[in-house]
């Protein structure tokens, strides 16, 4: 009887705690949902948004809650007001990097290479996400054409993480732009092998394999769909997809996949020519259009095409 009279009392007391932190802290469930990056992202943002709305927050401390609001709403894919909770934390705490990287992943993800440089250093200099903050160093230089140092970026990322395989696909890039094809595939290929799939690097690869010679459709083709059912926004998977169609013959469907292109990337003069040429070859004779519009944006598009097996008309 003493012992169940000992566990009821406990729990009493449990209880009268649990109620007693309640009041001393209202807002504690929502400051910890706002704290868990477990949490749902809906219910996360609700959580800071109560938490910023009623917790007095000044200063450093409302600058996290800031950022920890613009993470959720990056997970929730909701990107301006994502952007204008980092900007907002910054304003408040410069140093907070969690709103450093995520406003420069933003900015990044939005070709604002000049304004993303000097956040992805500071996380750099800080060694905040270092795998991330390399691997966003190697992204800002491969898209100003700055190969070899993307090249060491990348490097830098694969040294903390050698199975990183974002940073090993444009680092793959990086390096056939600098003409290293052999390393470049070795890159694709470790790159797929930790994840199979990595659509730029699928689409990557199925490209080389065209250049090849000879072309084994067969095995280019693979890349081809594995890459689009990856990603069918990656251009070059559904541009070398279409090739290889036009290849077969496959003038409906090889249409198709240049379409997809078009929509992400309109103007593409690989997608436009392969667009024309199978408008053609399936009866439309306005596809000549897309070929003349195709060869004023490239001049040697229809030598490319020539290079790569496919009869244009």
């Amino acid at each position: 009887m003493r012992t169940l009279a000992f566990a009821l009392a406990a729990a009493v007391l449990a209880l009268a705690l649990a109620s007693c932190s309640k009041a001393a802290d209202p807002l504690a469930e929502a400051r910890a949902h706002c704290d868990d990056r477990a949490v749902e992202a809906q219910d996360r943002i609700n959580a800071c948004s109560q938490l910023l709305d009623g917790g007095k927050l000044q200063g450093a401390q409302r600058a996290v809650a800031l950022a920890h609001r613009g993470e959720a709403h990056v997970a929730a894919k909701e990107t301006t007001p994502a952007l204008r909770d980092f900007e907002a934390s910054l304003a408040l705490d410069a140093n907070n990097l969690e709103a450093t990287y995520g406003r420069a992943a933003i900015l990044l993800d939005s070709g604002q290479l000049d304004a993303a440089q000097p956040l992805v250093q500071r996380m750099v200099a800080a060694g905040y996400n270092l795998v991330q903050a390399q691997y966003m160093a190697g992204r800002i230089a491969l898209a100003r054409g700055e190969y070899q140092n993307a090249v060491t970026a990348f490097d830098a990322a694969l040294a903390l993480d050698s199975g990183y395989a974002p940073a090993l696909a444009l680092r793959g890039r990086a390096k056939e732009s600098l003409g290293q094809d052999g390393d470049a595939r070795a890159d694709y290929d470790a790159a797929i092998a930790h994840d199979s799939s990595a659509a730029n690097a699928l689409a990557w690869r199925c490209w080389m394999k065209l250049r090849a010679k000879p072309i084994v459709d067969a095995d280019a083709r693979a890349d081809a769909d594995a890459a689009v059912r990856a990603d069918p926004h990656v251009v070059e998977g559904q541009t070398c997809l279409g090739v290889l169609q036009l290849r077969a013959g496959e003038w409906g469907d090889a249409q198709s996949a240049f379409d997809a292109a078009l929509t992400y990337e309109p103007g593409n003069p690989v997608a436009l020519f392969g667009r024309g040429v199978a408008r053609r070859r399936s009866g439309d004779d306005h596809g000549a259009d897309d070929m003349n519009q195709a060869h004023e944006f490239d001049a040697h598009v229809r030598e490319f095409y020539f290079a790569l097996g496919v009869t244009t008309y």
